[in-house]
């Protein structure tokens, strides 16, 4: 597998900015909902879902499902 400039840039980028602790997306929606209940209740983030903060700084597929994921809870708790 060849990679162009720009994939290899971005794949470069992944390496440099992944972390031991770091979670896929698997993990990531595992632990969303918990996430969103202490961003909801104003609630300062524990330290073990800071990784998920992590993950969607990174990931714009996560990011969009955490947006959806907070419109609805706003939208049950009116």
């Amino acid at each position: 597998m060849k990679l162009n400039s720009v994939q290899l840039a971005n794949l470069i980028d992944l390496i440099v900015t992944a972390k031991a602790e770091s979670i896929g997306c698997d993990g990531c929606y595992e632990l969303m909902d918990q996430f969103a209940q202490a961003e909801l209740d104003g609630q300062t983030v524990p330290q073990s879902l800071e990784i998920v903060r992590t993950h969607l700084e990174l990931c714009k597929c996560c990011r969009d499902e955490y947006a959806a994921l907070l419109t609805a809870l706003r939208a049950i708790s009116e």
